[in-house]
């Protein structure tokens, strides 16, 4: 669903089933900010506060910090910058963990990984035609991530779905149910 908050900041958020948050601020960090807020992040640092790391070979394991496990599943890859849990699916770089650990927004986030590494964050305000556009692709994304959820749940659970669409994928595309 699409909810839209105005006040301080003029806050656009939507949580969309498989998407997560995406939050579009009226006053924007700049592009070559956010790129050295990602050239000084160093994930392995940034993680390591939150979970107790072990080297593997080139790569980091733990348990998950978003489930409960015995067996570490979480992995943290140094060099591609990026980690990933092979149990519960979760991924991304530095910020993303944040946002995913802190409940935070993206900006909230770069502002996070900023003041670690003494990044000056610049912001410049939005016009109103890159705040409309900014909607309308949010709106974009809540409409998609919606028609995505129905179709798969049509496909995978109602009896003309399952007839005519999986036999369609069988038969014409090759696919198997594994």
């Amino acid at each position: 669903d699409l909810v839209r908050s105005r006040g301080l900041g003029d806050v656009y958020k939507r949580q969309a089933k498989g998407w997560g948050i995406i939050a579009i601020f009226a006053d924007m960090i700049d592009r070559e900010t956010v790129d050295r807020i990602y050239a000084a992040a160093n994930i392995v640092d940034i993680i390591g506060e939150y979970v107790t790391l072990k080297r593997k070979g080139v790569n980091y394991q733990a348990c998950c910090p978003f489930h409960n496990e015995k067996t570490p599943s979480f992995v943290v890859s140094p060099s591609k910058g990026v980690y990933k849990c092979f149990g519960c699916g979760k991924g991304g770089n530095a910020v993303t963990f944040l946002m995913e650990h802190e409940n935070i927004t993206y900006p909230e986030a770069l502002k996070m990984v900023a003041k670690r590494y003494g990044i000056e964050v610049k912001e410049k305000e939005m016009s109103e035609e890159e705040v409309r556009r900014n909607d309308d692709r949010e709106s974009m994304f809540a409409l998609n991530g919606w028609a995505a959820d129905y179709f798969a749940n049509y496909l995978h659970h109602e009896t003309e779905g399952m007839s005519v669409g999986m036999a369609y994928f069988r038969q014409k595309r090759g696919m198997t149910d594994a």
